[in-house]
């Protein structure tokens, strides 16, 4: 059951609520205090009237202060305004977990209500700029060019967009912003746990050295990435005759030729290459018969992982290293 009253003859059209969101800020989830009236500026999309959005007391005063062309964008706009209000409730969980702050040992009658206080005022915090509000429609279509696509999570928080998660995360962590937004731009959005990591362990240095930090990070990035295309490039494998393989039994199994030739065929060297391969060989070796196929697999285990574990007799003693010494 929807609570709908986009009245178009009195000049406004209001947003659908979901009875189970009815007295709710479609904003942060507090209790509902009044709706305010949104009109885009810039009215890129030609909006006609005012869309009347439910807001808490807070939101609803933050929204006023502010002119954006959408209402994702006011979305976002109030969000950044909550974490900077919130911003010392927010940092507590970076500094601490709930546990921490039960067995810490504050003495004095603040730093005891700290102690007592904080970790529920870091989860309303958290809980407000997370708050996703509900799907947007008035009248049961939905608006359009809503999106999420800026955010950014880390540890649990949702900030409205990189730049602000930077600005927070850099008093959160104490790091130089400047520095901190350098590696986030060399690393990409998708990495800052990799760029806070890196950032806390060299943002002490001069600047010469933080740009000497710099260049060093992108060679080491590029290596990884390199050799990340060379680790998923396809092996290739090779056809050999059966009689070309020798058999042989370790830990009393009988490692099968047939099987042998399967994984030099597909390019396997490794077991974890052979489990991603499982499906086809039990496909391929069921036509026998199941217990052929168990039989089989059960052997060219043992013998990838004792080439795995053993490196030199892989390279010395096994007598068809040679032919996996082929595989490119």
């Amino acid at each position: 059951m929807n609570n709908k009253s986009s009245v178009q003859s009195s000049g406004y059209q209001s947003i659908d609520v979901p009875f189970e969101y009815r007295h709710t800020c479609w904003f942060c989830g507090e209790p509902y205090y009044e709706s305010y009236s949104f009109m885009a500026s810039p009215n890129y999309d030609r909006q006609q009237l005012p869309i009347m959005v439910p807001c808490c007391q807070e939101c609803y005063t933050f929204c006023h202060s502010i002119k954006v062309s959408g209402l994702d964008l006011l979305r976002d706009k109030v969000k950044e305004k909550l974490h900077r209000k919130y911003e010392k409730h927010l940092q507590i969980g970076a500094n601490w977990t709930k546990e921490e702050l039960e067995d810490s040992e504050f003495e004095g009658k603040a730093l005891e209500g700290f102690r007592e206080s904080a970790w529920k005022m870091f989860e309303i915090a958290k809980y407000r700029v997370n708050y996703s509000g509900w799907p947007l429609t008035i009248d049961g279509l939905p608006v359009m060019g809503i999106t999420s696509s800026f955010q950014v999570e880390f540890n649990g928080i949702i900030y409205p967009s990189l730049v602000q998660a930077v600005v927070q995360l850099a008093k959160a962590y104490n790091i130089p912003q400047p520095y901190l937004e350098d590696v986030v731009e060399v690393v990409g959005r998708n990495r800052l746990a990799y760029a806070l990591r890196f950032a806390k362990t060299t943002y002490g240095y001069s600047a010469e050295e933080r740009e000497a930090s710099i260049v060093s990070l992108k060679v080491m990035l590029a290596e990884e990435s390199a050799q990340s295309r060379e680790e998923t490039k396809p092996a290739l494998g090779i056809d050999v005759a059966v009689s070309e393989i020798t058999e042989l039994i370790l830990s009393r199994t009988m490692i099968s030729p047939h099987a042998i030739q399967w994984v030099l065929k597909e390019g396997i060297s490794t077991l974890s290459q052979l489990a991603e391969h499982e499906d086809a060989f039990f496909e391929y070796f069921t036509q026998e018969s199941e217990l052929v196929a168990f039989t089989y697999f059960n052997g060219i285990q043992v013998y990838l992982d004792k080439r795995e574990t053993d490196c030199e007799w892989a390279m010395n003693e096994d007598p068809n290293r040679a032919l996996f010494g082929r595989i490119a």
